[in-house]
């Protein structure tokens, strides 16, 4: 892992992880709920400081944070400011106002993407020089980089994207050897192409062209910004319905390819790491509202219970599925991790 990996990764997950902390920090303190901490991160506390009656933190593993919220647990008793003292909206606000700081968010960026760098017109088939890489494909293994400006392929040489795409397109499973300019020196690597998910029967590599931008107004900038986030949150909930109907395969991706797509996105400018910070900020939103225990869509379901049938749950049963689900998530993202260390 470079330091560019490193650093971009930190800086990317706790920008998100900030984001979603606060929208439950600042939604409970507007509708009276005290807050007794509220930490960037999990494990080992690395600083912090304490203002009022929170609990600032920031610990070691940037890949989540928490938020306490006075009464939240089941033996406390029920104060002013407790959770539980409060009705079942104030309530669902708090807890709902995470993941849509994470929707906010992506908006913010992809804004403000859009405003500073302009809008992506078309791909920049006319230059061979490589924008973006997918982690896991043959060019991510073979030490390709964006930025790396491809000259030939076995041989021939490459006029525009058009020829190295129809080569690699046509050599499924069949070594190649690209000469390729990287800054002032000239590297030879070989790949082998696998199979196009899109395309089974042709070969890819897992890169892409750089993007021609063209350049907008700061009012189109904010309101194509709301639209690509509806676009993404419209196709990420397909790709869900796909999942629960058979019809889609869902390919997951744990820390490890997530860290590695960050460093690899980083390489190929801010433009690209905004929308990618962006588009993994939708993600974190709309995962954390899924119904299961745990997660804010979880705690929300009980909720709804309560609204509708007007009982509150047990506090010691809720805490316990909660928990029960909390389990299941960390196996599951153990298992995803350890199959990223496999496709390394």
């Amino acid at each position: 892992m470079t330091v560019l990996t490193l650093v971009t990764s930190i800086l990317v997950f706790g920008l998100l992880i900030l984001a979603h902390e606060f929208g439950h920090f600042i939604a409970a303190r507007r509708v009276g709920i005290g807050v007794k901490e509220f930490s960037v991160g999990f494990g080992p506390r690395l600083w912090g400081w304490t203002r009022g009656e929170t609990d600032y933190s920031v610990r070691l593993l940037p890949l989540g944070g928490f938020t306490v919220m006075v009464g939240s647990e089941p033996d406390e008793p029920v104060t002013e400011d407790s959770y539980k003292a409060k009705s079942v909206g104030q309530r669902s606000l708090a807890i709902a106002a995470g993941p849509f700081m994470n929707f906010a968010l992506t908006a913010v960026l992809f804004a403000l993407l859009f405003g500073v760098w302009g809008i992506p017109h078309e791909a920049n088939l006319a230059s061979t020089e490589i924008g973006q890489i997918i982690p896991g494909f043959p060019a991510d293994k073979a030490g390709i980089q964006p930025g790396d400006v491809l000259l030939s392929v076995d041989g021939r040489q490459l006029e525009d994207w058009r020829v190295f795409d129809d080569i690699v397109a046509g050599s499924l499973g069949r070594e190649l050897t690209i000469v390729l300019k990287r800054g002032d020196q000239v590297r030879t690597v070989t790949v082998v192409p696998a199979s196009d998910p899109n395309e089974p029967g042709e070969g890819m590599i897992g890169v892409t062209p750089t993007l021609i931008y063209r350049r907008i107004g700061v009012l189109r900038a904010v309101g194509e910004g709301l639209a690509e986030t509806w676009r993404v949150l419209v196709a990420w909930l397909a790709t869900l319905i796909g999942f629960i109907t058979g019809r889609t395969p869902i390919d997951l991706a744990g820390p490890v390819m997530t860290v590695r797509f960050i460093g690899s996105t980083a390489k190929s400018g801010l433009a690209n790491l905004a929308y990618l910070a962006g588009f993994l900020s939708l993600n974190i939103g709309l995962f954390n509202l899924l119904p299961f225990p745990a997660l804010d869509g979880g705690r929300l379901t009980f909720l709804a219970y309560e609204a509708v049938t007007g009982r509150k749950p047990d506090p010691r049963r809720e805490s316990l599925v909660h928990f029960i689900g909390f389990a299941a998530l960390i196996l599951l993202m153990v298992l995803v991790t350890y199959r990223d260390i496999l496709r390394l």
